[in-house]
């Protein structure tokens, strides 16, 4: 393992408190699910936000996820984000460029919105541009006074481990953090997460940390398929961008939550399984967090 401490340090030093983690999920079909719409054309159905605020105190703070049929999410969806975000100045968190891209589409779709329709859209954008950087898509270009901190980034600049196999995904970087931390694993295999201690909008007493022949269990390998009987090959049919790749299945259940006639009790399930695969993203953001952290105090 190359852990770069005092590089790492240097950028840590300059983040604001509470730390925001976000996480989005999304869609871009070639038959759009609302009029109007371009084929392709992003929308935004669901987000999750965790903090972490001076002494270390760690809460999955809020979540947003369109149910409703028919409904353009996007507009509701940045004004559930802002709300979120606004309470203070802390450095919001993203992993990879996937959150600031979306931001960037809904600004477009603001920007072309009627005034009528949208009467806070001037409000919206602004709010975009302050936590973001243009993608070059628009004519105008900006640099946020809060733009988001790409943990991707960091992960790439400061830390290498064999135990991710050369990727730098989430999904590969979770499972080495937990691996490499004696401090995660003795934290987590406890219930501690979904109790007063670590507040969850999704889980109860949840433990995360399961061990098999020394080897900590990747996380995601303990949450039930959002699809049981879904292959890799069916779930890369909704997969328009490949930054979209691990959200297959998100999007695949949206896809179905959109078009396919189920019951409240079915919709609830896919519904409720969306918003834990969310919620765990952001929390994978936080254990690599504190995963570095705990790292600068040794």
């Amino acid at each position: 393992m190359d852990l770069r401490i005092d590089e790492l340090k240097g950028e840590m030093d300059s983040w604001e408190f509470p730390l925001h983690m976000i996480d989005f999920e999304t869609t871009a079909v070639a038959i759009p699910f609302h009029r109007n719409m371009k084929p392709y054309e992003g929308i935004a159905f669901q987000f999750s936000h965790h903090t972490i605020d001076q002494k270390g105190k760690i809460r999955h703070a809020g979540q947003f996820l369109n149910v409703d049929r028919g409904k353009f999410p996007n507009f509701e969806f940045v004004r559930a984000l802002k709300k979120e975000l606004d309470q203070d100045n802390g450095t919001i968190f993203r992993y990879a460029s996937h959150e600031n891209t979306y931001l960037n589409i809904i600004y477009t779709q603001l920007k072309e919105a009627p005034v009528q329709e949208v009467p806070d859209k001037d409000e919206l954008c602004a709010w975009i541009q302050s936590i973001t950087h243009s993608t070059g898509r628009q004519a105008e270009e900006w640099e946020g006074t809060r733009t988001m901190v790409d943990l991707l980034e960091m992960v790439k600049r400061f830390y290498y481990d064999p135990f991710a196999c050369g990727s730098n995904s989430i999904k590969a970087v979770l499972p080495a953090v937990l691996n490499r931390s004696k401090y995660l694993q003795q934290k987590y295999s406890q219930p501690v997460y979904g109790t007063a201690k670590i507040p969850s909008l999704n889980y109860k007493d949840k433990v995360w940390i399961e061990i098999k022949n020394g080897t900590v269990t990747n996380p995601y390998d303990l949450l039930p398929p959002l699809f049981e009987d879904a292959t890799d090959e069916q779930l890369e049919e909704y997969i328009t961008d490949p930054m979209l790749a691990e959200g297959g299945a998100a999007m695949m259940a949206y896809a179905k939550m959109q078009f396919v006639e189920m019951s409240e009790k079915e919709r609830k399930s896919v519904a409720e399984g969306l918003l834990r695969y969310c919620e765990l993203d952001t929390f994978a953001m936080v254990l690599i967090w504190e995963f570095f952290s705990t790292n600068l105090k040794q």
